[in-house]
C-alpha cells in the first residue's frame, strides 16, 4: 500500500521535474473561425495536386500530405465544427482531429466530407509553430449576411436605407423587388425574425464547447485552462451583392455600413465571450481578385480604428485568386456545352447536319435512327396521389402504370397494338434558344406520360465508346434490352440532342443482333399556358478510337491541354474561390501567420 509520504515525495519529484524542464502545462489555445460559405470551404480534395504545380505553393502541399499522399491528420489540433443547411434548420457538430474533410458538408454536418476550407492549413501551421494542443471552433453556413443573419446585437434593428425607403414609398402597389404596402409589415417581421440568428448560434456554440473543452480535446488540462487566442472572420459575398441594404452605384461610401456592422461584430463577440483583447483576423473577400475594391476596403476598415489597433488584422485574400483558373473557366463552359451536345437543331426544329461537330459519332445499328419505327402510347396517372391539381411542379416523376403495361420496357413485351411512327414524338410547341420545335413526325397523344419502344439490329460492336443521344424536354428513363441504363430527373429548356456517355455497366446490355430501346418520359407545362408540350427521340451512337482522337484534337481549339490541367485545380464556381484547394490553403496559412505575428508583437 502506498503511504502518504511516498505519494508526497512522488508529487514533489514530478513538480521539481516540471520546474527543471520548464514544462509547465500551458493553457489550451482556442481559435474561432466563422463566416459563410467560403469559411465552410468548397475546395475538393481532388484539387490538391494542383497546389504542387506552383513552386510558391508546393511547400504548402508537403505540409498538407503524408508521405503516401493521403491528407495529413494533425495530432495536436482538434475540431468542433458547427454547420448544416444554409437556413440553420438541421445543424450538427463535426468532431475529431483536424484533417481534410472539415469543409462544406451540406446536409451531412456530422460526417467527414471531401472538402476543405481555410481551417486545414490554419491548423497545420498553428500546430507547427505552437507545438501544443489546439482547439479550433468553426461555425459556418452558406449564404448568410452580416447585415441580417450574423447581425451583432449592438447594431440594433435592421432598417431600410433612406434611399430604398423613399423608393418603396413611391411604389405602394409594389414593383420588381419591392413588396406591396400591405405586405411590408410581414417583410419587416420576417427580417426581424432572421436578424442575428446565426450570430447567436455561433456564440452559443462557442460557449457550449468552452464549458467542457475536454469533450472535444482529450488533451485539455483543466488546471491550465484555455486561452481564446484568436478569431478569424471570412464572409462578405452576400453583403457584396445586397443592393437593398447597400444601394446606389459602386463608390467609396457605398459599403460604409458594412464597416460599422463589422466593428459592432468585433466588439460584441469580445464582450459575449469575455475576451476584450482577443486578436481578430478579418479575411477580406478576394472573390474576383482585386475587383470590388470599395467593398474590400470597407471590410478592412475596422482594422484601422484606434480602438482596434494592434489586435485586429485585415488579411487580403485577393492575392490568392487564381487568374489561370479564371481565364480557363469560360472556355470550360463552352467545352462542356459542346461535349454534352450530341446534335443541334435549326431554327425551324429540323436536324442541323452542317453543325461543325456532327460527324465524329455514328449511329449504332440499322435501320438508321430517322428511319426507325417507334411503338408508343401515352398515359395519365390513375392514382389520386400521383395526379397534379396544379401543374406547377416541373420535375420528372414516376407513376404507377396500368397492370397490362407493367413490363412495357422488356424485349418480349407485345406492343403490336400501340401507335407507331417515326421520332421525334411530340406535342405542342417547344420554343427556346432560337429554336421553334412544332412539327412532330408522330403525335404524342393526350396523356402526360409517354412510353415508347423501338428495335434495331447491330452487326458488330467495334466502337471505342458509346453514348445515348436524346432529345427530351422533361426527365426520362432509358432502357436497353430490358435494363435501365439512364435516368434524368430535371428538365432541359434548350431543344437539342444531349450526349450521355455510357459506361461498361450500361454497354454490357448492348447486343449483336436484335436490340430493344425504350424510353419513359413526361411532357412539359407552362404556368402561363394550359397547353402541354414536349418532344422526344433517342438513339445509341458510337465513336471509333481514330475519330475520338480527331475529336479530342479539334476540341483543343476550345479548351487546350494546358487549360484542362489548370482546371484540375478547380471544383466549384468563382464565388467559392473556384473550389480550389490552392487558394484555401494559402488563405489558411496567411490567417495563421497573421495571428502568430500578432502574438509575437504582444
Amino acid at each position: 500500500m502506498r503511504t502518504k509520504t511516498t505519494t508526497a515525495l512522488i508529487a514533489a519529484f514530478f513538480a521539481m521535474a516540471l520546474w527543471a524542464t520548464g514544462a509547465e502545462p500551458k493553457p489550451l489555445k482556442v481559435f474561432i473561425m466563422a463566416g459563410q460559405s467560403n469559411m465552410e470551404g468548397h475546395a475538393e480534395i481532388r484539387t490538391f495536386d494542383y497546389i504542387g504545380q506552383d513552386p510558391l505553393t508546393a511547400p504548402i502541399l508537403k505540409e498538407m500530405r503524408n508521405p503516401d499522399g493521403t491528407p495529413r491528420v494533425c495530432d495536436k489540433v482538434w475540431m468542433s465544427y458547427l454547420t448544416g443547411p444554409y437556413d440553420g434548420s438541421a445543424n450538427g457538430e463535426g468532431l475529431g482531429k483536424l484533417t481534410a474533410g472539415f469543409g462544406a458538408r451540406g446536409d451531412q454536418p456530422t460526417k467527414m466530407g471531401g472538402k476543405i476550407g481555410p481551417e486545414f492549413t490554419f491548423g497545420i501551421y498553428m500546430e507547427k509553430e505552437l507545438k501544443q494542443p489546439i482547439l479550433i471552433i468553426k461555425c459556418a453556413w452558406g449564404g448568410r449576411s452580416l447585415n441580417t443573419e450574423f447581425r451583432p446585437p449592438s447594431a440594433g434593428r435592421y432598417t431600410l436605407p433612406k434611399a430604398i425607403q423613399e423608393l418603396w414609398d413611391k411604389h405602394p402597389q409594389g414593383a420588381h423587388g419591392i413588396p406591396k404596402a400591405e405586405d411590408r409589415k410581414k417583410w419587416q417581421d420576417d427580417k426581424d425574425a432572421a436578424t442575428g440568428v446565426f450570430y447567436r448560434m455561433m456564440i452559443d456554440h462557442v460557449k457550449t464547447v468552452l464549458a467542457d473543452p475536454k469533450r472535444v480535446c482529450p488533451e485539455y488540462d483543466q488546471k491550465a485552462g484555455f486561452e481564446l487566442a484568436g478569431f478569424v472572420w471570412l464572409q462578405g459575398f452576400n453583403d457584396l451583392v445586397d443592393g437593398t441594404t447597400y444601394p446606389g452605384p459602386d463608390q467609396p461610401v457605398k459599403y460604409d455600413l458594412y464597416s460599422e456592422l463589422l466593428a459592432h461584430f468585433i466588439r460584441d463577440v469580445r464582450k459575449d465571450l469575455s475576451a476584450p483583447k482577443m486578436p481578430f483576423v478579418i479575411g477580406v473577400l478576394g472573390v474576383d481578385g482585386y475587383k470590388h475594391a470599395n467593398f474590400r476596403k470597407a471590410m478592412a476598415a475596422p482594422a484601422d480604428l484606434s480602438e482596434f489597433k494592434g489586435n485586429v488584422i485585415a488579411v487580403d485574400t485577393a492575392p490568392f485568386w487564381d487568374e489561370d483558373i479564371a481565364a480557363a473557366q469560360p472556355k470550360q463552359s463552352e467545352y462542356e456545352n459542346l461535349v454534352s451536345t450530341a446534335h443541334t437543331l435549326k431554327a425551324d426544329g429540323s436536324f442541323d447536319k452542317d453543325w461543325k461537330w456532327e460527324n465524329y459519332w455514328k449511329p449504332v445499328g440499322r435501320p438508321l435512327p430517322e428511319e426507325r419505327t417507334w411503338r408508343f402510347m401515352s398515359v395519365d396517372p390513375t392514382e389520386d396521389k400521383e395526379k397534379l391539381e396544379k401543374y406547377d411542379n416541373r420535375r420528372f416523376r414516376d407513376i404507377k402504370l396500368p397492370a397490362e403495361v407493367e413490363n412495357w420496357y422488356k424485349p418480349e413485351f407485345d406492343d403490336s397494338q400501340w401507335m407507331n411512327g417515326n421520332a421525334p414524338i411530340g406535342k405542342g410547341i417547344w420554343k427556346h434558344s432560337g429554336v421553334n420545335l412544332d412539327k412532330h413526325p408522330s403525335a404524342w397523344g393526350n396523356g402526360e406520360f409517354l412510353l415508347m419502344r423501338t428495335t434495331f439490329e447491330v452487326d458488330d460492336l467495334n466502337f471505342e465508346s458509346y453514348r445515348i443521344a436524346i432529345l427530351a424536354r422533361q426527365g426520362f428513363h432509358v432502357y436497353l434490352n430490358g435494363h435501365k441504363i439512364h435516368t434524368y430527373i430535371w428538365w432541359a429548356d434548350n431543344p437539342r440532342y444531349r450526349s450521355i456517355i455510357l459506361g461498361k455497366e450500361q454497354i454490357q446490355y448492348l447486343n449483336k443482333g436484335r436490340n430493344v430501346l425504350a424510353v419513359y418520359a413526361n411532357d412539359q407545362y407552362d404556368l402561363k399556358s394550359p397547353d402541354h408540350y414536349g418532344a422526344i427521340d433517342a438513339r445509341i451512337e458510337g465513336i471509333t478510337k481514330a475519330d475520338q482522337q480527331k475529336l479530342d484534337l479539334a476540341l483543343e481549339e476550345i479548351l487546350s491541354a494546358q487549360d484542362r490541367e489548370v482546371l484540375k485545380g478547380a471544383s466549384n464556381g468563382g464565388y467559392h474561390y473556384w473550389g480550389s484547394a490552392k487558394i484555401f490553403a494559402q488563405m489558411g496559412k496567411a490567417f495563421a501567420e497573421a495571428l502568430l505575428m500578432n502574438t509575437d508583437e504582444r
